[in-house]
């Protein structure tokens, strides 16, 4: 089976130069917000433009909406179009250095508003610097400006109400750490536990040690039992993403992203929590 959301190390070294790529490091540190931009600054893919999670992945946090509100499509539209991706034409590429877990914030937004041509370097930044070649220093060449205009898929996410109303047998799936959802240790948001009726995949579970997608028929056995209108979640639907990569690349279809996560449904006071397995 084709890796279509997925591109090698060695792969994007043959496409460098090609005028239609845009590559986007998106690392982060939840613990310390600014170490993505220090790290790109000390050593990032030549060509390769900064995207800040809170900065052009998000909206500015609210009371409600989680801790990394999805912005709307308009804003969206302004920012992709300020980084340089011309709708319909520009070659994507995304990585991080955490198992795309924060590339694949990117990776879902462009497939939300239509755009396809969008990959994830397997394997991230630790991958590229495996094999010979540069890196550069600095802040980089600014982007040129582009034109960006959605197509949105409107039904690849979904709001508190959906997961409210979800049918008998979708499967609400959280992507966090196991002690997480079980509420054994909860270091990010104030409440511990996890939605009523949730399983856990924990997003991680999708790589292997040096932090490469699992094959293709690993992913399928984690994921061919679910619904294939299963909703994600995460802590605030930026690690999730990838988890819904990983269901895609394992040909079981495009599950729904609960946007908000654990982060927006533990702000409305009355809703219900749940610990342990």
């Amino acid at each position: 089976m084709s890796r279509t959301n997925l591109i090698t190390a060695s792969e994007l070294r043959t496409e460098i130069n090609h005028p239609s790529l845009r590559i986007f490091d998106c690392r982060h540190d939840l613990g310390r917000p600014e170490a993505g931009r220090q790290d790109y600054m000390q050593a990032h893919i030549p060509s390769a433009v900064f995207c800040a999670l809170d900065e052009h992945l998000s909206d500015p946090v609210g009371s409600h909406g989680g801790r990394h509100p999805l912005p709307s499509i308009e804003r969206m539209e302004r920012v992709f179009s300020a980084l340089g991706i011309q709708s319909g034409t520009s070659n994507v590429v995304a990585y991080d250095d955490a198992g795309g877990s924060w590339a694949a914030r990117l990776w879902w937004m462009l497939r939300y508003l239509g755009h396809d041509c969008v990959r994830i370097l397997d394997g991230g930044f630790t991958a590229w610097k495996s094999l010979p070649g540069d890196t550069e220093m600095g802040s980089g060449t600014p982007p040129a400006p582009a034109v960006f205009r959605a197509e949105p898929h409107l039904g690849m996410r979904v709001d508190i109400d959906k997961v409210k109303g979800r049918a008998d047998g979708v499967h609400l799936v959280d992507a966090r750490a196991a002690e997480r959802f079980r509420g054994d240790n909860e270091p990010i948001d104030p409440i511990a536990g996890h939605i009523p009726g949730a399983v856990n995949l924990p997003w991680a579970g999708n790589h292997s040690a040096s932090l490469h997608l699992l094959p293709v028929e690993q992913l399928r056995a984690r994921y061919e039992n679910l619904h294939p209108e299963s909703i994600f979640y995460c802590g605030s639907g930026v690690t999730s993403c990838i988890s819904v990569l990983a269901m895609e690349e394992a040909g079981l279809g495009m599950p729904r992203l609960y946007t908000g996560s654990w982060s927006d449904w533990i702000s409305w006071p009355d809703n219900p929590v749940a610990t342990g397995d």
